[in-house]
Protein backbone atom coordinates (compact mmCIF):
# COMPACT_ATOMS: atom_id res chain seq x y z
CA UNK A 1 0.00 0.00 0.00
CA UNK A 2 2.86 2.43 0.92
CA UNK A 3 4.54 1.67 -2.28
CA UNK A 4 1.47 2.08 -4.07
CA UNK A 5 0.93 5.75 -2.42
CA UNK A 6 4.42 6.52 -3.40
CA UNK A 7 4.45 5.33 -6.87
CA UNK A 8 0.46 7.74 -6.62
CA UNK A 9 2.71 10.56 -5.40
CA UNK A 10 5.46 10.08 -7.79
CA UNK A 11 3.14 9.83 -10.36
CA UNK A 12 1.41 13.19 -9.45
CA UNK A 13 5.11 15.17 -9.53
CA UNK A 14 6.19 14.18 -12.68
CA UNK A 15 3.18 15.46 -14.12
CA UNK A 16 3.27 18.66 -12.18
CA UNK A 17 6.91 19.00 -13.18
CA UNK A 18 6.28 17.68 -17.10
CA UNK A 19 3.21 20.16 -17.45
CA UNK A 20 5.58 23.34 -15.76
CA UNK A 21 8.23 22.28 -17.85
CA UNK A 22 5.56 22.23 -21.30
CA UNK A 23 4.26 25.81 -19.82
CA UNK A 24 7.83 26.91 -19.90
CA UNK A 25 8.50 25.81 -23.34
CA UNK A 26 5.36 27.14 -24.32
CA UNK A 27 5.81 30.34 -23.17
CA UNK A 28 9.55 30.39 -24.43
CA UNK A 29 8.27 29.37 -28.29
CA UNK A 30 5.80 31.89 -27.85
CA UNK A 31 8.27 34.79 -26.53
CA UNK A 32 10.38 33.84 -29.48
CA UNK A 33 7.84 33.94 -32.21
CA UNK A 34 6.76 37.71 -30.88
CA UNK A 35 10.23 38.19 -31.38
CA UNK A 36 10.94 36.83 -34.94
CA UNK A 37 7.95 38.20 -35.70
CA UNK A 38 9.24 41.94 -35.13
CA UNK A 39 12.04 41.01 -36.96
CA UNK A 40 9.60 40.23 -39.84
CA UNK A 41 7.73 43.62 -39.50
CA UNK A 42 11.27 45.15 -39.91
CA UNK A 43 11.92 42.92 -43.56
CA UNK A 44 8.50 43.89 -44.91
CA UNK A 45 8.83 47.62 -43.69
CA UNK A 46 12.41 48.37 -44.98
CA UNK A 47 10.89 45.34 -48.69
CA UNK A 48 8.11 48.42 -49.39
CA UNK A 49 10.66 51.32 -49.02
CA UNK A 50 12.53 49.55 -52.05
CA UNK A 51 9.73 47.53 -54.00
CA UNK A 52 11.48 47.44 -57.18
CA UNK A 53 14.63 45.98 -56.16
CA UNK A 54 16.55 43.50 -53.85
CA UNK A 55 18.01 44.44 -50.80
CA UNK A 56 20.96 42.71 -49.62
CA UNK A 57 22.79 42.27 -46.43
CA UNK A 58 26.18 40.93 -45.64
CA UNK A 59 26.63 39.41 -42.19
CA UNK A 60 29.58 39.23 -40.14
CA UNK A 61 32.32 37.34 -42.18
CA UNK A 62 34.91 36.26 -39.72
CA UNK A 63 35.30 34.98 -36.17
CA UNK A 64 36.02 36.71 -33.26
CA UNK A 65 39.62 37.17 -32.65
CA UNK A 66 41.58 36.31 -29.39
CA UNK A 67 41.09 39.87 -28.52
CA UNK A 68 37.36 40.30 -28.64
CA UNK A 69 35.66 38.99 -25.74
CA UNK A 70 32.80 37.48 -28.38
CA UNK A 71 30.97 37.67 -31.55
CA UNK A 72 29.25 40.87 -32.20
CA UNK A 73 27.36 40.46 -35.18
CA UNK A 74 26.77 43.06 -38.20
CA UNK A 75 24.48 45.66 -36.35
CA UNK A 76 22.40 46.13 -39.54
CA UNK A 77 22.00 42.25 -40.13
CA UNK A 78 21.20 41.37 -36.29
CA UNK A 79 18.12 43.75 -36.65
CA UNK A 80 16.52 42.06 -39.25
CA UNK A 81 16.68 38.88 -38.48
CA UNK A 82 17.86 38.46 -35.24
CA UNK A 83 20.85 35.77 -35.82
CA UNK A 84 23.63 36.77 -33.00
CA UNK A 85 26.18 33.59 -34.08
CA UNK A 86 25.27 33.40 -37.92
CA UNK A 87 28.97 33.74 -39.89
CA UNK A 88 28.82 34.97 -43.52
CA UNK A 89 24.95 34.95 -43.66
CA UNK A 90 23.76 37.15 -47.00
CA UNK A 91 20.15 38.24 -46.35
CA UNK A 92 18.33 39.41 -49.64
CA UNK A 93 14.68 41.11 -48.99
CA UNK A 94 13.37 40.88 -52.77
CA UNK A 95 10.90 44.06 -52.66
CA UNK A 96 9.16 42.65 -55.73
CA UNK A 97 8.16 39.23 -54.79
CA UNK A 98 7.83 40.21 -50.74
CA UNK A 99 10.21 37.09 -50.22
CA UNK A 100 13.15 37.44 -47.37
CA UNK A 101 15.64 34.76 -48.13
CA UNK A 102 18.78 33.92 -46.49
CA UNK A 103 21.77 32.33 -48.12
CA UNK A 104 24.17 31.05 -45.64
CA UNK A 105 27.71 28.64 -45.66
CA UNK A 106 27.68 25.20 -45.50
CA UNK A 107 30.10 25.57 -42.69
CA UNK A 108 32.24 28.12 -40.59
CA UNK A 109 35.82 27.78 -40.08
CA UNK A 110 37.63 29.26 -36.87
CA UNK A 111 41.31 29.18 -37.12
CA UNK A 112 41.94 27.33 -39.66
CA UNK A 113 39.20 24.55 -38.14
CA UNK A 114 35.67 23.75 -38.81
CA UNK A 115 33.61 25.03 -36.49
CA UNK A 116 30.70 22.57 -36.55
CA UNK A 117 27.26 23.47 -35.89
CA UNK A 118 27.64 27.37 -36.21
CA UNK A 119 25.59 28.04 -39.61
CA UNK A 120 22.33 27.40 -39.74
CA UNK A 121 21.54 24.56 -42.05
CA UNK A 122 19.29 25.60 -45.34
CA UNK A 123 15.82 24.02 -45.49
CA UNK A 124 12.23 24.46 -44.84
CA UNK A 125 13.15 23.91 -40.60
CA UNK A 126 15.43 26.78 -40.51
CA UNK A 127 13.15 29.53 -42.66
CA UNK A 128 10.50 28.29 -40.60
CA UNK A 129 12.28 28.82 -37.07
CA UNK A 130 13.18 32.30 -37.94
CA UNK A 131 10.22 33.46 -39.89
CA UNK A 132 12.19 33.66 -43.24
CA UNK A 133 10.71 32.66 -46.89
CA UNK A 134 13.51 30.34 -47.47
CA UNK A 135 17.52 29.80 -46.09
CA UNK A 136 18.94 28.55 -49.06
CA UNK A 137 22.72 26.98 -49.24
CA UNK A 138 25.88 29.91 -50.28
CA UNK A 139 26.60 28.76 -53.82
CA UNK A 140 22.83 29.69 -54.76
CA UNK A 141 23.51 33.23 -54.10
CA UNK A 142 25.05 34.10 -57.47
CA UNK A 143 22.21 32.37 -59.87
CA UNK A 144 19.62 33.75 -57.77
CA UNK A 145 20.76 37.68 -58.11
CA UNK A 146 21.62 36.60 -61.97
CA UNK A 147 17.75 35.09 -62.57
CA UNK A 148 16.22 37.87 -60.65
CA UNK A 149 18.58 40.34 -63.06
CA UNK A 150 16.89 38.54 -65.89
CA UNK A 151 13.89 39.09 -64.63
CA UNK A 152 14.26 43.02 -64.76
CA UNK A 153 15.52 43.36 -61.38
CA UNK A 154 18.59 45.90 -61.64
CA UNK A 155 18.44 47.56 -58.07
CA UNK A 156 20.89 46.22 -55.04
CA UNK A 157 20.19 48.36 -51.88
CA UNK A 158 23.01 47.79 -49.09
CA UNK A 159 23.71 49.38 -45.94
CA UNK A 160 26.70 51.71 -44.95
CA UNK A 161 29.15 52.67 -41.93
CA UNK A 162 27.74 55.49 -40.04
CA UNK A 163 31.28 56.92 -40.45
CA UNK A 164 33.81 56.71 -43.59
CA UNK A 165 36.34 53.58 -42.63
CA UNK A 166 39.71 53.42 -44.19
CA UNK A 167 40.46 51.22 -46.66
CA UNK A 168 44.05 50.64 -45.80
CA UNK A 169 44.98 50.87 -49.27
CA UNK A 170 45.66 53.62 -52.22
CA UNK A 171 43.14 53.76 -54.92
CA UNK A 172 42.72 52.37 -57.80
CA UNK A 173 43.77 48.98 -55.43
CA UNK A 174 40.54 46.74 -53.81
CA UNK A 175 39.92 47.72 -50.40
CA UNK A 176 41.76 44.95 -47.99
CA UNK A 177 40.12 46.79 -44.75
CA UNK A 178 36.37 48.01 -44.64
CA UNK A 179 33.56 45.11 -45.02
CA UNK A 180 30.88 47.66 -46.35
CA UNK A 181 33.16 48.70 -48.85
CA UNK A 182 34.63 45.37 -50.49
CA UNK A 183 31.04 44.02 -50.04
CA UNK A 184 29.73 47.04 -52.60
CA UNK A 185 32.60 46.01 -54.65
CA UNK A 186 32.35 42.86 -54.77
CA UNK A 187 28.74 43.06 -55.98
CA UNK A 188 29.68 45.72 -58.88
CA UNK A 189 32.39 42.94 -59.79
CA UNK A 190 30.11 40.05 -59.46
CA UNK A 191 26.98 41.42 -61.33
CA UNK A 192 27.55 43.77 -64.28
CA UNK A 193 24.70 46.25 -65.34
CA UNK A 194 23.30 46.45 -61.87
CA UNK A 195 23.35 49.56 -59.93
CA UNK A 196 24.08 49.11 -56.34
CA UNK A 197 22.58 51.91 -54.16
CA UNK A 198 22.51 52.62 -50.69
CA UNK A 199 19.50 52.31 -48.28
CA UNK A 200 21.57 53.44 -45.06
CA UNK A 201 19.20 56.46 -44.96
CA UNK A 202 16.12 53.99 -44.38
CA UNK A 203 17.70 51.24 -41.87
CA UNK A 204 19.45 54.14 -39.70
CA UNK A 205 15.84 55.92 -39.84
CA UNK A 206 14.36 52.55 -38.65
CA UNK A 207 17.15 52.09 -35.90
CA UNK A 208 16.58 55.40 -34.79
CA UNK A 209 13.40 54.92 -32.47
CA UNK A 210 13.06 51.85 -30.45
CA UNK A 211 10.77 49.36 -30.68
CA UNK A 212 8.64 48.35 -27.04
CA UNK A 213 10.84 44.85 -26.54
CA UNK A 214 14.31 46.98 -27.49
CA UNK A 215 13.87 49.65 -24.56
CA UNK A 216 13.05 47.34 -22.16
CA UNK A 217 16.67 45.65 -23.26
CA UNK A 218 17.93 49.50 -22.73
CA UNK A 219 16.66 49.70 -19.53
CA UNK A 220 18.59 47.07 -18.19
CA UNK A 221 21.89 47.80 -20.31
CA UNK A 222 21.39 51.10 -18.93
CA UNK A 223 21.44 50.02 -15.22
CA UNK A 224 24.61 48.09 -15.96
CA UNK A 225 26.24 50.85 -17.61
CA UNK A 226 25.32 53.06 -14.86
CA UNK A 227 27.01 51.13 -12.18
CA UNK A 228 30.22 50.42 -14.26
CA UNK A 229 30.72 54.24 -13.98
CA UNK A 230 29.97 54.28 -10.56
CA UNK A 231 33.02 51.65 -9.88
CA UNK A 232 34.91 53.80 -12.28
CA UNK A 233 34.23 56.62 -10.55
CA UNK A 234 35.33 55.06 -6.81
CA UNK A 235 38.61 53.92 -8.57
CA UNK A 236 40.08 57.14 -9.60
CA UNK A 237 43.12 58.51 -7.60
CA UNK A 238 46.68 60.15 -7.88
CA UNK A 239 49.02 57.22 -8.91
CA UNK A 240 46.14 55.24 -11.15
CA UNK A 241 46.87 54.01 -14.49
CA UNK A 242 43.85 54.53 -16.70
CA UNK A 243 44.08 51.30 -17.43
CA UNK A 244 43.19 50.34 -14.12
CA UNK A 245 40.22 51.74 -13.46
CA UNK A 246 39.54 50.74 -17.04
CA UNK A 247 39.61 47.24 -16.33
CA UNK A 248 37.21 47.90 -13.32
CA UNK A 249 34.72 48.77 -15.67
CA UNK A 250 34.79 45.34 -17.78
CA UNK A 251 34.88 43.25 -14.49
CA UNK A 252 31.58 45.52 -13.38
CA UNK A 253 29.67 44.98 -16.97
CA UNK A 254 30.04 40.92 -16.52
CA UNK A 255 29.17 41.39 -12.50
CA UNK A 256 25.58 43.56 -13.31
CA UNK A 257 24.71 40.36 -15.41
CA UNK A 258 25.96 42.22 -19.07
CA UNK A 259 27.71 40.18 -21.43
CA UNK A 260 30.59 42.32 -21.59
CA UNK A 261 31.79 46.32 -22.34
CA UNK A 262 30.31 47.85 -25.58
CA UNK A 263 33.84 49.27 -26.35
CA UNK A 264 36.98 49.21 -24.27
CA UNK A 265 36.73 51.98 -21.22
CA UNK A 266 37.90 54.95 -21.85
CA UNK A 267 39.45 56.84 -18.43
CA UNK A 268 41.11 59.52 -19.99
CA UNK A 269 43.27 61.94 -18.22
CA UNK A 270 44.61 65.80 -18.38
CA UNK A 271 45.85 66.30 -22.23
CA UNK A 272 44.76 62.62 -23.16
CA UNK A 273 41.31 63.06 -22.93
CA UNK A 274 41.09 65.68 -25.71
CA UNK A 275 39.07 65.03 -28.77
CA UNK A 276 42.71 64.58 -31.14
CA UNK A 277 44.19 62.33 -28.02
CA UNK A 278 41.65 60.22 -27.98
CA UNK A 279 41.46 59.65 -32.05
CA UNK A 280 44.90 58.81 -31.56
CA UNK A 281 44.65 56.42 -28.95
CA UNK A 282 43.25 53.71 -31.54
CA UNK A 283 46.70 53.47 -32.87
CA UNK A 284 48.63 53.16 -29.66
CA UNK A 285 49.69 49.80 -28.40
CA UNK A 286 49.30 51.20 -24.90
CA UNK A 287 46.24 53.22 -25.45
CA UNK A 288 47.90 56.34 -24.25
CA UNK A 289 48.11 54.69 -21.05
CA UNK A 290 49.71 57.33 -18.01
CA UNK A 291 49.01 57.63 -14.62
CA UNK A 292 46.82 60.30 -12.94
CA UNK A 293 48.07 63.06 -12.03
CA UNK A 294 47.00 65.17 -8.84
CA UNK A 295 44.98 68.60 -10.32
CA UNK A 296 43.79 66.50 -13.70
CA UNK A 297 40.28 65.75 -15.25
CA UNK A 298 39.65 62.53 -15.93
CA UNK A 299 37.02 61.83 -18.86
CA UNK A 300 34.87 58.32 -17.89
CA UNK A 301 32.93 57.09 -20.84
CA UNK A 302 32.53 53.79 -20.81
CA UNK A 303 29.16 51.38 -21.43
CA UNK A 304 28.00 47.74 -20.96
CA UNK A 305 26.67 45.22 -23.52
CA UNK A 306 23.70 43.15 -22.76
CA UNK A 307 21.20 41.16 -24.96
CA UNK A 308 23.39 42.55 -28.01
CA UNK A 309 22.58 46.11 -27.09
CA UNK A 310 24.99 48.65 -26.25
CA UNK A 311 25.15 51.02 -23.33
CA UNK A 312 26.73 54.65 -23.57
CA UNK A 313 27.51 56.96 -20.47
CA UNK A 314 30.09 59.21 -18.81
CA UNK A 315 31.45 61.99 -16.27
CA UNK A 316 34.28 64.00 -15.87
CA UNK A 317 36.06 63.06 -12.30
CA UNK A 318 38.52 65.03 -10.97
CA UNK A 319 41.96 62.54 -10.12
CA UNK A 320 41.95 64.21 -6.52
CA UNK A 321 38.93 63.72 -5.61
CA UNK A 322 38.28 67.79 -5.44
CA UNK A 323 37.76 70.08 -8.03
CA UNK A 324 39.88 73.30 -8.27
CA UNK A 325 37.13 76.45 -7.57
CA UNK A 326 37.96 77.28 -11.10
CA UNK A 327 37.27 73.86 -11.99
CA UNK A 328 33.98 73.67 -9.92
CA UNK A 329 32.52 77.02 -11.65
CA UNK A 330 33.31 74.92 -15.46
CA UNK A 331 31.75 71.82 -13.84
CA UNK A 332 28.39 73.29 -12.18
CA UNK A 333 27.89 75.69 -15.43
CA UNK A 334 27.68 72.82 -17.90
CA UNK A 335 25.69 70.72 -15.71
CA UNK A 336 23.45 73.88 -15.76
CA UNK A 337 23.70 74.03 -19.13
CA UNK A 338 23.05 70.41 -19.97
CA UNK A 339 19.76 70.12 -17.87
CA UNK A 340 18.52 73.06 -19.51
CA UNK A 341 19.05 71.38 -22.92
CA UNK A 342 16.46 67.85 -21.43
CA UNK A 343 14.32 70.68 -20.59
CA UNK A 344 13.00 70.68 -24.27
CA UNK A 345 13.79 67.02 -25.00
CA UNK A 346 10.65 65.86 -25.86
CA UNK A 347 8.71 64.19 -29.29
CA UNK A 348 7.94 67.05 -31.32
CA UNK A 349 11.29 69.01 -30.62
CA UNK A 350 14.78 68.78 -32.63
CA UNK A 351 17.97 67.85 -31.71
CA UNK A 352 18.63 71.52 -32.35
CA UNK A 353 16.67 72.57 -29.81
CA UNK A 354 17.99 70.74 -27.32
CA UNK A 355 21.30 72.08 -28.40
CA UNK A 356 20.48 75.49 -28.80
CA UNK A 357 18.63 75.38 -24.83
CA UNK A 358 22.24 74.54 -23.48
CA UNK A 359 24.05 77.01 -26.06
CA UNK A 360 22.07 80.00 -24.51
CA UNK A 361 21.86 78.45 -20.73
CA UNK A 362 25.97 78.73 -21.15
CA UNK A 363 25.40 82.53 -22.70
CA UNK A 364 22.98 83.36 -20.18
CA UNK A 365 25.73 82.04 -16.71
CA UNK A 366 28.99 83.48 -18.51
CA UNK A 367 28.52 86.59 -16.56
CA UNK A 368 28.05 84.95 -13.24
CA UNK A 369 31.51 83.35 -13.45
CA UNK A 370 34.04 84.95 -11.49
CA UNK A 371 38.05 83.16 -12.21
CA UNK A 372 39.40 83.90 -15.82
CA UNK A 373 39.82 80.35 -16.05
CA UNK A 374 35.80 79.83 -15.93
CA UNK A 375 35.26 82.97 -18.51
CA UNK A 376 37.97 81.29 -20.66
CA UNK A 377 36.40 78.04 -20.55
CA UNK A 378 32.71 79.35 -20.81
CA UNK A 379 34.01 81.82 -24.01
CA UNK A 380 35.22 78.67 -25.68
CA UNK A 381 32.11 76.55 -25.33
CA UNK A 382 29.97 79.70 -26.28
CA UNK A 383 32.11 79.95 -29.77
CA UNK A 384 32.10 76.08 -30.42
CA UNK A 385 29.33 74.49 -33.32
CA UNK A 386 26.61 73.66 -31.46
CA UNK A 387 26.75 70.23 -32.88
CA UNK A 388 30.36 69.79 -31.88
CA UNK A 389 29.56 71.10 -28.17
CA UNK A 390 26.16 69.33 -27.71
CA UNK A 391 26.72 65.92 -29.45
CA UNK A 392 24.16 63.92 -29.90
CA UNK A 393 23.81 60.54 -31.12
CA UNK A 394 21.64 57.19 -31.26
CA UNK A 395 22.26 54.33 -28.53
CA UNK A 396 21.29 50.46 -29.82
CA UNK A 397 22.76 47.51 -31.07
CA UNK A 398 25.71 50.13 -31.44
CA UNK A 399 26.32 52.31 -28.60
CA UNK A 400 26.89 55.26 -31.32
CA UNK A 401 24.10 55.28 -33.59
CA UNK A 402 22.84 57.72 -36.03
CA UNK A 403 20.69 60.35 -34.76
CA UNK A 404 17.89 62.63 -37.26
CA UNK A 405 16.79 66.21 -35.80
CA UNK A 406 13.15 65.51 -35.20
CA UNK A 407 12.29 63.47 -31.83
CA UNK A 408 9.69 61.15 -31.42
CA UNK A 409 8.32 58.73 -28.57
CA UNK A 410 11.04 55.60 -28.56
CA UNK A 411 14.11 57.34 -29.83
CA UNK A 412 16.78 56.58 -27.10
CA UNK A 413 19.74 58.80 -27.51
CA UNK A 414 22.77 60.09 -25.80
CA UNK A 415 23.34 63.76 -24.81
CA UNK A 416 27.09 64.36 -24.55
CA UNK A 417 28.15 68.11 -24.03
CA UNK A 418 32.35 68.26 -24.29
CA UNK A 419 35.04 70.61 -24.82
CA UNK A 420 38.01 71.54 -23.78
CA UNK A 421 40.52 74.30 -22.01
CA UNK A 422 43.73 73.87 -21.54
CA UNK A 423 44.69 70.60 -20.61
CA UNK A 424 41.34 70.11 -19.13
CA UNK A 425 38.68 68.65 -20.78
CA UNK A 426 35.30 68.59 -20.33
CA UNK A 427 32.84 65.05 -20.81
CA UNK A 428 28.93 64.44 -19.52
CA UNK A 429 26.90 61.55 -20.85
CA UNK A 430 23.29 60.13 -20.50
CA UNK A 431 21.51 57.54 -22.16
CA UNK A 432 17.79 58.87 -22.29
CA UNK A 433 14.14 57.82 -23.64
CA UNK A 434 11.94 60.07 -25.51
CA UNK A 435 8.69 59.24 -23.80
CA UNK A 436 5.21 59.71 -24.33
CA UNK A 437 5.25 63.11 -21.66
CA UNK A 438 8.54 63.98 -22.74
CA UNK A 439 11.81 61.99 -21.61
CA UNK A 440 13.08 59.56 -19.25
CA UNK A 441 16.95 59.32 -18.01
CA UNK A 442 18.10 55.79 -18.27
CA UNK A 443 21.41 55.98 -16.66
CA UNK A 444 19.24 56.86 -12.85
CA UNK A 445 20.94 57.63 -10.17
CA UNK A 446 24.22 59.18 -11.18
CA UNK A 447 26.10 62.28 -10.03
CA UNK A 448 25.54 65.14 -11.54
CA UNK A 449 26.81 68.66 -9.93
CA UNK A 450 30.92 68.76 -8.36
CA UNK A 451 29.93 68.43 -4.60
CA UNK A 452 27.70 65.08 -6.18
CA UNK A 453 30.76 64.10 -8.19
CA UNK A 454 33.38 64.39 -5.03
CA UNK A 455 31.12 62.49 -3.42
CA UNK A 456 31.59 59.56 -5.53
CA UNK A 457 34.95 59.79 -5.76
CA UNK A 458 34.65 59.49 -1.96
CA UNK A 459 32.14 56.71 -1.77
CA UNK A 460 29.57 58.60 0.41
CA UNK A 461 27.39 59.71 -3.09
CA UNK A 462 24.02 57.66 -2.28
CA UNK A 463 22.75 56.74 -5.48
CA UNK A 464 18.87 57.21 -6.71
CA UNK A 465 16.73 55.19 -9.23
CA UNK A 466 14.73 58.34 -9.54
CA UNK A 467 14.83 61.17 -12.26
CA UNK A 468 17.94 63.11 -12.05
CA UNK A 469 17.33 66.66 -9.92
CA UNK A 470 17.33 69.91 -12.09
CA UNK A 471 19.96 71.59 -11.30
CA UNK A 472 19.55 74.72 -9.72
CA UNK A 473 20.27 77.87 -12.39
CA UNK A 474 23.12 79.96 -10.92
CA UNK A 475 21.72 83.45 -11.16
Amino acid sequence: MAKIALLSVAAVLWLTASAALAQKRTSEELAQSAQFNEYAARRAKLMAMYARGLVVLHGRSSPATLREFGFKQDANFYYFTGLSSQPSGILVLDGVRKQSILFVPAEATAHGRVARGVSLQPGEASARAYGLSQVLDWSKFVPYIQSRMRDGVKELYIDEPRRAEMTGVPEPLWPIANEKELWRRSLLHGFPGVQVISANEAIQRMRWTKSPSEVAVLRRVARASAGALMTAIGAVSPGTSQRQVEVGVVSSCIKASGDGISFWPLAMTGPNAHRDAIRRLFFDYRRVDRPMKTGELVRVDIGCTLGHYEGDVGRTVPVSGKFSPEQREVWDVLVAAYQKGLSVLRAGASVVDVMEASHQEVVRLQPSVRSDYARRALAILASMARRDAWHVHGVGIDAGERSFDELEVGNVLAFEPQFSVGDDAYYLEDMILVTDNGHEVLTKGLPYSSSEIEDAVAGTFLRSTSAPPATASRQ
